[in-house]
């Protein structure tokens, strides 16, 4: 186990901050590290009839236009189901009858705290989109019996997409 000893911001940004300071080791040996903060997030797969919607959007970050289910950070203190209606109705214009929370999970615990929800979304209601301003996204609906192929093809490279994919096909499956 590791314990802090001294840890400093080193950038406080819109969606996180970085960290860097030192830790000591069970054996007390001192080691440097650096780490991520962020208020974590949620993603939803919503379902419509016989198929999920998705977004396509360029991301800077991979210079890429990619496929994702919608998704978002967490804000203050509200809760990760009150986030994901919110975000499903401002990207893709709908409302959730039913919300099913699939996961929940580190994106990558070697060096961020980021914990993403992952719930999925049936009984839709079309509402209208409400994109904040700098959000350019085009929708995509995507059929359930070809979401097996799409993920076995590569077609989605998307972490909580591919996640939240699998994990409605296993719903299905389920029951």
């Amino acid at each position: 186990m590791e314990t802090w000893v001294r840890r400093r911001p080193r950038f406080n940004g819109r969606i996180f901050s970085v960290i860097e300071g030192e830790a000591r080791l069970d054996d007390g040996t001192l080691v440097r590290r650096e780490m991520v903060a962020h208020h974590g997030g949620v993603a939803v797969v919503p379902m419509v009839g016989e198929s999920v919607i998705l977004i396509r959007q360029f991301r800077i970050a991979i210079n890429k236009t990619i496929l994702e289910i919608p998704a978002g950070k967490l804000e203050g203190d509200e809760s990760p189901a009150f986030r994901a209606r919110a975000e499903l109705e401002e990207e893709v214009g709908y409302r959730a009858g039913k919300l099913v929370l699939a996961h929940a999970y580190f994106s990558s615990a070697g060096f961020t705290n980021e914990r993403m929800h992952i719930f999925l979304a049936f009984d839709l209601e079309k509402t209208a989109q409400k994109l904040e301003f700098d959000e350019c996204i085009e929708i995509v609906d995507l059929p359930i019996r070809e979401i097996s192929a799409k993920l076995a093809s590569g077609g989605i490279e998307d972490a909580k997409t591919i996640i939240g994919l699998r994990a409605l096909l296993a719903y299905l499956e389920t029951g």
